[in-house]
């Protein structure tokens, strides 16, 4: 198992919620952003802001709910373009496996597309018979760490191929690098690539449209560049946005809030 840097932190900074953040082993690495252990004491809600990729989650005690709705007990949440909640119950427990972009796929047969936007539950992924021994170790397994070792293993086992399109590599960390400001039509001449296969492999692979990805990239880039009394105005335009109102539906879409509310209680991340 990877390292392990150990944080008492929350969305809403409540004592009672432990996040252990975990580098994957190195098998993993390429594939795996970072495993998250939370666990709540206490009742908490969370604001959850949109990600840029799928995170599988394994409930080991507990219940946790999004947006009020119950999700599978083991489950893959596809890429949103909205703020979610979680409610965590008292004494829960979760393991969350944070994917790099584009890299889910190489565990998964179906298109990342298809769970855009909602839970699926792990059955309708894996073998029923690899699901019930992988639930029988997790409650075996007493430490997190062995916990946490389980997961590994049952990813490895499930590990398809290698991820190759250079193609929407290289789309991924170019939209990274301009923040999110940048046409999909250019980006697609500097890829020298046809614009309809291109945004069909994208979906296939991220999960969502270039256009989406680029529009989460560049609202994660206005609230890490936001400094305190910064003029907002100012940064939406530097941002690419020269339309007001556009910028605060966009924004209120993506965290629940309007910019002015949100950054006077600017939450925590993980």
């Amino acid at each position: 198992m990877g390292s392990q840097d150990f944080s008492a932190v929350a969305y809403n900074n409540s004592i009672y919620m432990k996040i252990s953040k975990i580098q994957p082993t190195e098998p993993l690495k390429p594939y795996v952003n970072a495993i998250l252990i939370i666990e709540s004491e206490t009742e908490v809600i969370n604001r959850l802001l949109p990600g840029t990729a799928p995170v599988m989650a394994f409930q080991f005690k507990g219940k946790v709910y999004i947006n009020d709705s119950t999700i599978p007990r083991f489950g893959l949440t596809g890429i949103s373009r909205m703020a979610r909640s979680a409610h965590y119950t008292p004494g829960s427990g979760v393991l969350l496996v944070l994917f790099k972009e584009g890299m889910a796929p190489a565990f998964l047969d179906t298109p990342l597309s298809e769970f855009a936007g909602f839970t699926t539950g792990l059955e309708h992924i894996f073998p029923a018979d690899d699901l019930h021994l992988l639930e029988d170790q997790l409650y075996l397994e007493k430490p997190l760490s062995g916990k946490v070792s389980v997961i590994e293993r049952f990813l490895l086992s499930h590990l398809k191929r290698d991820i190759k399109d250079q193609a929407i590599s290289k789309a991924i960390e170019m939209i990274k690098q301009q923040k999110g400001n940048i046409r999909i039509r250019d980006l697609v001449s500097l890829l020298n690539t046809n614009i309809d296969s291109f945004e069909k492999k994208f979906r296939a692979r991220v999960g969502i449209s270039p256009k989406n990805f680029s529009s989460i990239i560049r609202m994660q880039s206005i609230i890490a560049d936001y400094k305190a009394d910064q003029n907002l105005t100012v940064l939406s335009l530097d941002k690419g946005f020269f339309d007001q109102s556009h910028f605060i539906r966009d924004f209120k879409t993506f965290t629940g809030q309007n910019p002015t509310a949100f950054f006077k209680t600017r939450p925590a991340q993980w």
